[in-house]
């Protein structure tokens, strides 16, 4: 029993990484159609700047987050200002799919170059904000910042799917994804709906990054990794629903856990994605997905 509950812990942990950026990534696709391939570098500035702040300038705790989170919206709304204005609000955004693709990317590869020049190649962790020894509930443990890292991708996905689904500015939002051309004639700016969301996905990305830091430290190659994990959890998800990218977030973690842990830790990750393949080819409504003839 020890074991499975020591499992769980472990496989919720990780599926809250799955889940907080497949979240990010589900809210963003909904209003654009677009995967922002840069939002695990978001959280690799969230956590190795926040560090370099703390370590390098003695910068304390809460003021080095505050700092880190700015300049990240700050980097976020400059590249939609600069680069994604141009290429949806210029009148081609019906044909630039592809290139908007490209432009994320481009991001990604600038701010891992960014990063280097600024903090070098070190293996960096910030502070935990909330230290202390493992947690110890029934028969297994969990470090305390997983349990922030749970909470922030519980909070996050209950919040957006509440936004999406039970606001008018959610809908809204919705409605840009659905078209662009029909959203603009119904007097929805479709350009603020990006650009803020682009920014919060931003800056919630570095905030996991700040709460993730401490477990497993960043360098600045680690941004690509963490945005794959994203496109699991948001594809599983049907690329629509935050809310439900989260809870497959979670358990695929969850599963990937206990197959390592009780079928064969060197072949977990083939057995359970060979799993949600075959669910995807030939039962895709348990996704969420539709079948096409």
């Amino acid at each position: 029993m020890s074991k499975f509950m020591n499992l769980f812990a472990s496989g919720i942990a990780t599926g809250a990484i799955y889940g907080i950026f497949g979240a990010c990534l589900t809210i963003w696709f909904r209003v654009c159609n677009v995967l922002n391939l840069a939002v695990g570098d978001f959280a690799m500035l969230g956590g190795l700047g926040t560090a370099v702040l703390i370590q390098v300038h003695n910068v304390p705790l809460g003021f080095a987050i505050l700092i880190d989170l700015f300049a990240v919206a700050l980097v976020a709304y400059i590249f939609d200002r600069l680069v994604l204005y141009f290429a949806f609000d210029r009148g081609h955004a019906e044909h630039g799919i592809v290139s908007v693709f490209f432009y994320t990317f481009g991001l990604s590869l600038a701010i891992q170059g960014g990063a280097y020049l600024i903090f070098g190649s070190d293996l960096r962790a910030a502070p935990t904000l909330w230290a202390g020894e493992a947690l110890h509930v029934l028969d297994f443990n969990i470090q305390r910042p997983a349990v922030l890292v749970i909470a922030l991708a519980i909070v996050s996905g209950f919040g957006l799917w509440v936004y999406l689904r039970f606001t008018v500015s959610g809908r809204a939002a919705s409605a840009c994804g659905e078209s662009l051309i029909g959203s603009r004639l119904a007097g929805i700016d479709s350009a603020k709906f990006r650009r803020w969301i682009f920014v919060l996905t931003a800056v919630l990305a570095a905030l996991f990054g700040v709460l993730e830091s401490p477990m497993m430290g960043f360098t600045t190659q680690s941004g690509p990794t963490m945005s794959l994990l994203g496109v699991v959890a948001a594809g599983f998800s049907a690329f629509r629903h935050p809310g439900k990218a989260v809870v497959v977030g979670l358990l695929i973690g969850l599963a990937e856990a206990l197959i390592s842990g009780y079928v064969s830790i060197s072949n977990g990750d083939v057995i359970l994605y060979g799993a949600l393949f075959a669910v995807i080819i030939f039962k895709p409504s348990v996704l969420g997905l539709r079948a096409t003839a």
